[in-house]
C-alpha cells in the first residue's frame, strides 16, 4: 500500500512541474480590446493569404522580431492556408515568464482546414503594451508547452 501511495505522489509531483509556460485566463477576465485585435489580425492575415495580397499590414503594430517574416515572407507562409476556417475562440493564456515585466497573451482559436485536417488551432500573441502582435501559428496542438528537445 505504501508503494502505491508513494508512486501516486511521485506522479502528482511530476505533473505539477510540467513544462507549461502559460496560464489560462478565465473567460470573464479576457481583455476584450486585445481579443478584438487578435481576431482582426488573424482574419486579415487569412484574407490577405486567400486573395494573394502580400502588402504590409497597416492597421496593426507588428513586433520587430517578426515584422520582416510577416511582411516579406508571407507568400511562402500563406501556402496551404486557403481553406482555413475559424470556428471560434478556444482559450486565452498569459505567458508565465513575462507577465511581470512584458506581459503577452496567447489567443487560441479552433479552425478547420480541408487541406490539412490535422491542423486544429490558429494562435496569435498580443503584447499588453500597445497591443503589439508578436506572432501567428497554425498547429495541431496548442502552443502552451515548452518543446521537448529530441535526444539523438
Amino acid at each position: 500500500m505504501k508503494k502505491i501511495v508513494l508512486l501516486a505522489l511521485i506522479n502528482l509531483s511530476t505533473l505539477g512541474f510540467a513544462q507549461k509556460i502559460y496560464t489560462k485566463i478565465s473567460d470573464s477576465k479576457i481583455n476584450q480590446e486585445r481579443l478584438q485585435v487578435a481576431q482582426n489580425f488573424i482574419n486579415q492575415y487569412l484574407d490577405k493569404c486567400k486573395n494573394k495580397d502580400y502588402t504590409e499590414f497597416k492597421d496593426f503594430i507588428i513586433s520587430k522580431k517578426i515584422e520582416k517574416e510577416v511582411n516579406e515572407g508571407r507568400e511562402k507562409a500563406c501556402l496551404g492556408t486557403e481553406n482555413v476556417k475559424i470556428l471560434g475562440l478556444n482559450s486565452v493564456y498569459i505567458q508565465n515568464y513575462s507577465k511581470d515585466y512584458d506581459p503577452v497573451e496567447l489567443f487560441v482559436y479552433d479552425i478547420s482546414d480541408e487541406k490539412y485536417p490535422t491542423h486544429k488551432y490558429i494562435s496569435t500573441w498580443v503584447y499588453h503594451d500597445k497591443n503589439v502582435i508578436g506572432g501567428l501559428w497554425i498547429s495541431e496542438e496548442k502552443p502552451i508547452y515548452k518543446k521537448k528537445k529530441k535526444s539523438e
